[in-house]
């Protein structure tokens, strides 16, 4: 079962690097932009690769040439599969310009067609969203089931 933990923000997202990842980690970053990030993973991982939909992906590259960058769109799952890795970690900051809808379709993507141990998400409107929820357990909520 695939965890997925949330962040808000660029401070969380990396400082979730240092508690997930380590040599033993094939990971992926969607929504790499400049490749800050992709190039932190790089220092924690055993590989990791960096994929953004727009042009920024070439800037990457030349700053971090060591690291795999490509242009794909991260909805793209097929083409990310044709790159030959067995992602074990996901980590996801298409945030800026999507609605929670689509964070959430992306991980729902991920979570069935890899199977990651882990997908870490930067999305302040989805964890915003979800710190405002509770999920129902009638277990512990017997007092108030009406027999």
């Amino acid at each position: 079962m695939t965890r997925v933990i949330l962040t808000r923000g660029v401070k969380e997202y990396r400082a979730t690097i240092l508690k997930y990842v380590d040599k033993s980690d094939t990971v992926l970053e969607i929504g790499s932009g400049w490749g800050t990030t992709t190039g932190l993973l790089y220092r924690a991982a055993g590989k990791v690769v960096g994929i953004d939909k727009g042009e920024s992906y070439h800037t990457a590259a030349k700053t971090y040439p060591w690291i795999e960058f490509y242009q794909i769109d991260g909805f793209d799952v097929s083409q990310v599969l044709s790159l030959g890795y067995r992602f074990n970690k996901v980590y996801i900051d298409i945030s800026g310009c999507r609605d929670i809808y689509d964070v959430i379709k992306i991980i729902l993507r991920y979570q069935g067609a890899i199977r990651p141990e882990i997908i870490i998400v930067k999305s302040t409107k989805l964890k915003g969203f979800v710190d405002n929820c509770q999920v129902w357990n009638a277990g512990l909520n017997k007092d108030l089931i009406v027999r």
